[in-house]
């Protein structure tokens, strides 16, 4: 069990070693840099630098392509701006798990690691009620407390980012809320009442619900909620009077209307409509066959005679119901007056003068001026006396009567007419005799108030403000105006319309707004529309009120270059300099129109800034390189980043940094030479020169500061030609050293020295200067001169080599003969003191000789030595003196015999103290050390040959000489190295001992 636990620990601590997690916020642009994997994993903890940088990175894993990476630096960046809610949607955690190779085409490694990155939010999303817009239907005299639900506000953000609370304005309404959130973070919302509505005091009501988030500046979503009171059957009808009292005569016509009951209701619709009947308390029976009453009207009728002597009074109660669900009921007590016919009553009849509706209802326009007749009333009482005597007035105050004499009575307006006060006035007018007793008619009607069209519509809200955001398809709902007309009917019919078109459209009737093409904020970021209500009314009335529609921006507009390519021009040799500033227009607003600047390619000479600054990195040099191009790119901050290129050619201007170079004269050629006699104004030469700059700093003048004696010479300043301008005498080569000043026009100018030999070449032939034809000719001859001469030496030289080769070789044959003989006499026992007796003859000889010697040779002395040590005494001692003089005499006679320690003669002395210091050291060291050696009387070997001398190659400073020829004793004292014996003794045809 241990063992398990300790391998499940070492396979915990292998994955964690190769996982790293790396956290990064949404919204980010593009190409950020989120990490680096070599420094996270330690890569370069136990590689070599090279091996290191020879790790190439890549990813096996990367969903949806939102990450890159460098394939050298494995530097871990983002490939687009990252919008967290596009793909976590509402998770808490938002991850992206990547897997990276690590690898190596230098050596073996190759590495798997697992990345993690969380992607945190921010609050980039502000909350939406979806509509934005509500109505709610509330019974008047609905319970306080009562609660209604409402939607719930979405927000895509999450966490501390997405809804936290919400709050309803204004807050002292007649409303509040209730908010309970969800373990899963969701809220329930509900609207609760506050207070008792009464629809007839108000009947509409408007509030806002915001919706907050919990970023640090909170984004807010607002729902507008439109509130309609509904009517309730809350109020009864209301009769004008609560009891109507009427007389009739008995003998009145039947079908009569002798009483009208009026009752209105404050309420609307089925629950203000009222309706009449007798009420079920009365004798039914009894009143029923007599009168009736009419249920819409409440007019009541004589449906039968009246028999005064049957029943003079008739008392009842009427009742005025509405329709609602539980009508309401109110009564009105009738008193009817049977009047005995004895007295007759007063006959009424009424005539309406407009918007009469047969005799029982006229029709007057509201706003009518009072002591305007509206009816006239004829009234006759045919009884004589008192009981013809009629006074009528009217149960109306809103009405009056007006006496015209006989003629009856004017109803004229008393009072002003409102029809949004008072719709309509029941009016009875009641006519009575002075008789005894009194008789009395009634007449009543209704006064219907025509409404007028003088209220415009007017809207709930002054001023309507919303969001929405640009380029939303056509269609889209805005937002949806309501206003209200007090008229009724047709005035009170209202029309939505807008002033202007503004890509809004708004339903006529419903005041519904949607677009009509897609808003363009860049074009308008705000449109402000006034919105008419006008009603059908005659003449029509309108109302208005303000839209105003903020539009929102979204990334739709690329950044934008006003030139096609940049220009800029910036001086050589200038470190960290501000070339030029590029600069982009983007019409969008925050940060999809925030635009920041990069270079396409890296360069390593110039770098930008963010504000579109461009830099030098580093001194430019104009010779090396006259212009740059490359490509800036401009990048908003938008969702999705938009970007555009721009061309930028930076032209680097010439300063003047080079001197000028001098081309001809240089170190290796400067001289030219001319007769000094050549034509004034010739052309020597020109001085050749170049500048590396441009412009002016490369135009260059020429100028001799020195060594222009006698102004023999004039030099072009602008072309650098050197003209002959003076001449003189001259007894021999003269030799002039031109120093010249070679100068640019820059400012400061720079300048250069170079020095030019003119040697004038004397001659004493009085000469013109060749002309060009001529010259060319004497060059030709010359050559042929040259050619001629050049083969005359060669044969002269060939003739004297091959002379020289062919008295060598004869000298050569000539001392292999001597050597013969010389060696001939060693073997034949030569008597020693005759050999030595002739040897005194020796330095006279070449005392003798050396008088005509011109030249000393070391070897020829060697070689004479050898030869008088070899003379055969067979032959005469006069031939063999003279064929030692005659062999003597072919080389150098600068040689010294041996004296048997006598020293040598005066003319020997004499000669060495003329000598070389050389050559007299070599030969006082030959004449002292070098002895001619004795007669060899041991008789060689079978072989013909002698020991072999022995050699010197002892550290020891003792000097041995025994058995050495004398050649190879004076070779051995001076330390002379004999080149090639061997062939030396070929060529001499030597035995091989000696």
């Amino acid at each position: 069990m241990a063992s398990l636990f300790i391998l499940l620990c070492l396979f915990a601590e292998a994955v964690a070693q190769n996982l790293v997690t790396f956290t990064i916020k949404e919204g980010i642009p593009r190409l950020h840099t989120v990490g680096s994997i070599p420094n996270a994993f330690n890569l370069a903890a136990n590689l070599s630098k090279d091996q290191f940088d020879s790790l190439r990175y890549q990813f096996l894993a990367n969903p949806d392509n939102l990450f890159d990476i460098g394939v050298i630096s494995g530097d871990l960046r983002t490939n687009t701006s990252i919008d967290r809610e596009s793909i976590c949607d509402f998770q808490e955690d938002c991850t992206r798990d990547l897997t990276v190779t690590v690898r190596s085409k230098v050596f073996s490694y190759t590495k798997i690691f697992s990345v993690q990155i969380i992607i945190q939010d921010t609050n980039d999303n502000s909350p939406i009620f979806e509509p934005s817009s509500m109505r709610l239907s509330i019974p008047e005299h609905s319970s306080i407390g009562t609660s209604y639900k409402i939607p719930s506000a979405t927000d895509k953000d999450v966490g501390i980012n997405s809804v936290q609370m919400y709050e309803i304005v204004p807050k002292n309404g007649p409303f509040e809320l209730d908010v309970t959130k969800s373990l899963d973070g969701s809220f329930f919302i509900r609207v609760v009442i506050k207070q008792i509505f009464d629809r007839e005091v108000q009947d509409y009501y408007q509030f806002n619900i915001r919706a907050l988030d919990g970023g640090s500046t909170p984004n807010v979503g607002v729902l507008t909620v439109h509130v309609d009171i509904e009517d309730i059957n809350d109020n009864s009808p209301v009769f004008t009077q609560t009891t109507y009292n009427v007389s009739v005569q008995e003998n009145i016509t039947i079908g009569s209307n002798i009483l009208q009951c009026v009752a209105t209701d404050k309420d609307i619709q089925d629950n203000g409509r009222v309706s009449y009947r007798f009420s079920m308390r009365s004798d039914l029976d009894a009143i029923k066959s007599k009168f009736s009453i009419n249920a819409q009207t409440g007019q009541i009728q004589v449906i039968s005679a009246l028999n005064y002597g049957e029943q003079n009074l008739y008392e009842f109660f009427i009742e005025a119901f509405d329709h609602g669900a539980e009508a309401r009921v109110s009564q009105a007590k009738v008193i009817i007056n049977v009047l005995d016919a004895g007295n007759n009553a007063p006959s009424m009849e009424i005539s309406f003068f407009e918007g009469g509706n047969g005799s029982h209802s006229v029709s007057v326009r509201e706003g009518t001026k009072e002591d305007v007749s509206i009816a006239h009333i004829k009234v006759s009482d045919s009884d004589p006396g008192q009981n013809g005597q009629v006074d009528c007035s009217s149960s109306n105050a809103a009405f009056g009567l007006q006496a015209i004499g006989s003629s009856g009575y004017l109803v004229v307006v008393k009072s002003s007419l409102d029809y949004e006060t008072v719709k309509s006035y029941p009016v009875t007018v009641t006519c009575q005799d002075k008789g005894t007793p009194s008789m009395s008619s009634t007449l009543s009607f209704t006064v219907n108030i025509a409404d007028d069209n003088d209220n415009a519509p007017a809207f709930v809200a002054r001023i309507y403000q919303v969001f929405i955001q640009e380029n939303k398809p056509p269609g889209t709902r805005v937002t949806e105006v309501l206003a209200k007309d007090k008229d009724s009917g047709v005035n009170a019919m209202i029309r939505y319309t807008l002033d202007g078109d503004y890509g809004l459209d708004i339903d006529t009737s419903t005041g519904v707004i949607v677009t009509t093409r897609p808003l363009d904020r860049e074009a308008t970021p705000q449109i402000s529309v006034k919105v008419l209500a006008v009603d059908q009314g005659n003449p029509p009335l309108t109302g208005s009120t303000t839209l105003i529609v903020n539009v929102q921006d979204v990334n739709d507009n690329t950044p934008r270059f006003n030139v096609t390519q940049f220009n800029f021009q910036v001086p050589e040799n200038l470190n960290n300099t501000k070339v030029g500033t590029v600069y982009a227009m983007d019409l969008d607003t925050g940060l999809n129109g925030q635009i920041i600047y990069t270079l396409n390619d890296e360069s390593d000479s110039f770098y930008i800034r963010s504000d579109g600054s461009i830099f030098t990195k580093k001194p430019l040099d104009y010779e090396a390189e006259r212009f740059y191009t490359f490509t800036v790119t401009a990048r908003d901050q938008g969702n999705q980043v938009l970007s555009t290129n721009v061309d930028v050619r930076v032209h680097v201007d010439d300063v003047n940094d080079n001197p000028p170079k001098c081309v001809f004269p240089d170190e290796y050629n400067r001289t030219v030479s001319l007769p000094y006699l050549t034509k004034i104004g010739s052309l020597i030469t020109t001085v050749q020169a170049y500048d590396a700059d441009s412009g002016r700093n490369s135009h260059l003048s020429f100028r001799i500061l020195s060594g222009n004696g006698h102004q023999t010479f004039k030099l072009d300043p602008n072309s650098g030609e050197l003209f002959y301008d003076n001449t003189f005498i001259i007894k021999k080569d003269s030799i002039f050293r031109l120093n010249i000043s070679i100068s640019d026009q820059g400012d400061p100018s720079l300048s250069s020295l170079c020095v030019l030999e003119v040697t004038l070449t004397h001659t004493n032939v009085s000469m013109e200067p060749f002309s060009e034809e001529e010259s060319n000719s004497k060059y030709v001859v010359i050559c042929v001169i040259v050619v001629i001469i050049t083969i005359f030496f060669s044969t002269v030289l060939i003739t004297v080599i091959i002379i020289i080769k062919r008295n060598d070789r004869r000298n050569r044959e000539k001392k292999c003969e001597q050597e013969k003989l010389r060696n001939l006499q060693q073997f034949q026992g030569i008597d020693k003191r005759y050999y030595q007796n002739q040897a005194h003859t020796f330095p006279e000889q070449l005392s003798k000789k050396k008088k005509k010697e011109v030249s000393f040779s070391l070897e020829d002395e060697l070689d004479k030595s050898l030869d008088m040590s070899g003379h055969s005494i067979v032959d005469d001692q006069n031939n063999l003196l003279k064929g030692s003089h005659d062999s003597s005499s072919d080389t150098s006679t600068d040689l010294t015999a041996s004296d048997s320690g006598r020293g040598g003669s005066d003319v020997e002395m004499n000669h060495h103290s003329n000598a070389p210091d050389e050559q007299k050291t070599n030969h006082l060291a030959y004449s002292r050390s070098s002895s001619f050696p004795p007669i060899m009387n041991t008789p060689p070997d079978r072989g013909g040959t002698r020991p072999p001398p022995k050699s010197d190659n002892s550290a020891s400073n003792k000097k041995d000489y025994t058995g050495l020829t004398p050649r190879e004793t004076f070779e051995k004292k001076h330390g002379i190295n004999r080149h090639s014996q061997e062939s030396i003794r070929s060529e001499s045809c030597l035995p091989s001992y000696v």
